[in-house]
């Protein structure tokens, strides 16, 4: 009986001694998946942000009524993104049709507005492959309500 106790011990040291191996063998790409998983997760976040903050300037943009606390579209987009650092680039265009091209910057009514938000996103750490720097756009367009006719 002490046969059979001696060899299932020394057969389970073994085996531990294998799975430590093991886990020294992948712990170094489980740290990098799980190192890209955060940076995928932060770009994701990111990104929903920037999607809020256009559709917010494009929003206000498109004059629909309610009652606003800004100023302009950029200030209604930047105020979505205040947990970003350096401050997005905004940029707001107009077109006559919803197909664009966009590249007039002065309000037309009843016609589109499109509303861009450019960030650069850095990763937390550099590995090779993984680029440092991305840029994250987001863009939103929306129709401009026509003008209410006054009958006063």
């Amino acid at each position: 009986m002490s046969r059979i106790s001696r060899n299932s011990r020394s057969s389970i040291d073994r085996r531990q001694g294998a799975a430590a191996v093991e886990l020294a063998i992948c712990l170094p790409f489980l740290c990098f998946l799980f190192v890209i998983a955060i940076d995928y997760a932060r770009i994701f976040y990111y990104g929903m942000t920037l999607e809020n903050a256009a559709r917010s300037g494009a929003y206000y943009a498109s004059n629909y009524p309610g009652i606003y606390g800004y100023t302009s579209a950029q200030q209604s987009a930047l105020g979505e993104t205040t947990n970003l650092s350096p401050t997005p680039t905004v940029t707001v265009m107009y077109s006559n049709s919803v197909g664009g091209p966009y590249n007039n910057p002065a309000p037309i009514s009843n016609g589109y507005v499109e509303v861009s938000v450019i960030w650069t996103f850095k990763t937390i750490t550099t590995y090779s492959g993984v680029p440092k720097e991305t840029n994250l756009t987001r863009r939103c367009r929306m129709k401009v309500a026509p003008i209410t006719p006054n009958f006063n």
